[in-house]
């Protein structure tokens, strides 16, 4: 049908890694799959903890944007999961807060939308846990004022954060991932650059910046090279946390994009996923929208 806009399911599309528990004694964390547990072509291209501590052998994956609503409770949840995590952002009592009394959280205070500042904090993340196997790009800011009320600053401020932040992280894990053939980048996006919301016009043009970004690195990617390096977008809808006062509480988040994490070789690239499903565009976004709506009421 002309105009459509298709749903897939991410579960159909990924083929999901077993979760394995290994229980260490009464009120042990879940260590989850452990280099062993995991199929052989992944086993050599897994960074391992180095001696800042973390669970061994444990997957590192790094967060961007760890202090926000998104990013904090994703933070936990792959903590929880037993993956070691890089928490990366601004507010550094948020951070410190975040990692208290966990091994595998390692609190990273930097800018991503300064790109050197950015590339020193994923160094540090590296020499944490080893690199990032990893990288979910959550930083973002929604400052809301109508086109004619902001300036120059305004956007060009939500543009560094919004797009030169994803760009300088996703720059500063990209070399090692492809160098071991593994990696898997999920840039947190956003419909609403796809239909610009009413005094958040700066938000949405980041967003569209975005969706076009996630586009263009992937399709750099040689894919019969480096089948394994997977890099996708994905949309949570609308959540309670600073930027929205209604929506689906930050924690489901985990449930819909721990599967893109977690995809096997040759799961989906390049593509755009609102909350557990995938979006294929057609001629017209308009269903997709509808459709978010709906869903809501």
């Amino acid at each position: 049908m002309a105009g459509a806009v298709r749903t897939v399911s991410c579960a159909l599309l990924c083929d999901r890694l077993p979760l394995v528990e290994i229980h260490r004694g009464p009120g042990a964390r879940p260590q989850g799959p452990s280099r062993e547990d995991r199929p052989a072509h992944h086993r050599a291209r897994h960074s391992v903890a180095r001696s800042g501590g973390g669970v061994t052998g444990a997957r590192h994956i790094a967060i961007t944007g760890a202090t926000g609503g998104i990013g904090a409770a994703l933070t936990r949840r792959f903590a929880g999961a037993g993956y070691n995590v890089s928490a990366i952002g601004r507010n550094g009592a948020l951070l410190d807060e975040l990692a208290a009394g966990s091994d595998n959280i390692a609190a990273i205070r930097c800018d991503v939308g300064d790109g050197p500042d950015c590339a020193r904090g994923f160094i540090e993340a590296a020499e944490r846990f080893g690199p990032p196997d990893s990288l979910i790009a959550a930083a973002a800011v929604y400052p809301k004022a109508f086109f004619l009320d902001s300036d120059h600053d305004h956007l060009a401020e939500v543009l560094r954060i919004n797009v030169l932040g994803v760009a300088n992280s996703v720059r500063a894990v990209l070399p090692a991932m492809l160098e071991r053939n593994y990696g898997r980048v999920v840039v947190v996006g956003s419909l609403a650059g796809m239909r610009p919301l009413p005094g958040s016009l700066a938000y949405s043009v980041s967003k569209w910046t975005l969706h076009s970004l996630v586009r263009g690195i992937a399709g750099e990617i040689d894919r019969t090279r480096y089948p394994d390096v997977l890099v996708n977008e994905f949309s949570p809808g609308a959540t309670r946390t600073a930027m929205s006062t209604y929506g689906n509480d930050p924690e489901v988040i985990f449930d819909w994009i721990r599967p893109l994490v977690e995809c096997g070789p040759g799961g989906p690239h390049g593509r755009f996923f609102q909350q557990g499903r995938e979006i294929r565009i057609g001629e017209s976004w308009k269903a997709a929208i509808k459709r978010v709506v709906l869903r809501r009421g």
